[in-house]
């Protein structure tokens, strides 16, 4: 990663974000971006090289969210929403880019996957998939389709099968480790 990288990072922060643990404001991150480039650089090269996170930055704040449409009243009404710190945000948004860019080089996403890919949806999934039924319904094949949502699907995911699959997609070393 590069500093332009966190340069570029912290201007696509929305300025009306909220703040984490270490109430860090976006606008003295924006109007400081040049300036803070350097030792953000620095403290993030030595975060990866040491596989380690300063405790602050894996702090948050939690905060109920009622979802749209519920009676204020009842606990389930919530939603929780973890305020993280923008610094650690910028980091982890740089180090995404680049698992992305290595899986999209190496074609290493299933072409199925729309999810949390750029330019993917659920939307781009339906026309997929409906495009598969009339191809099929034009050669006479019969089609069936089920879609099924998994509630709090990523609370149940196994961490040890996660992290094999990740070793196994060719993300290892620091960026593995960290």
């Amino acid at each position: 990663f590069t500093r332009e990288m966190i340069i570029k990072e912290i201007s696509n922060i929305k300025s009306n974000s909220a703040p984490g643990p270490d109430h860090f404001p976006v606008f003295l991150l924006q109007q400081c971006a040049e300036e803070l480039s350097e030792p953000l650089y620095l403290i993030w090269r030595h975060s990866l090289d040491t596989c380690d996170i300063a405790p602050l930055l894996k702090e948050a704040i939690i905060c109920p969210i009622q979802k749209a449409n519920s009676q204020h009243c009842h606990p389930k009404s919530y939603r929780p929403v973890s305020l993280t710190s923008h610094l650690i945000k910028i980091f982890e948004r740089i180090v995404r880019a680049a698992i992305v860019k290595h899986l999209e080089d190496n074609d290493l996403l299933p072409r199925n996957q729309h999810g949390f890919i750029s330019g993917r949806s659920t939307l781009s999934q339906l026309l997929q998939q409906i495009e598969r039924m009339i191809r099929a319904w034009e050669e006479g094949k019969a089609t069936d389709t089920i879609y099924l949502d998994f509630a709090k699907a990523f609370d149940k995911v196994d961490h040890n099968i996660l992290c094999h699959k990740i070793k196994r997609l060719g993300i290892t070393g620091k960026v593995g480790l960290w």
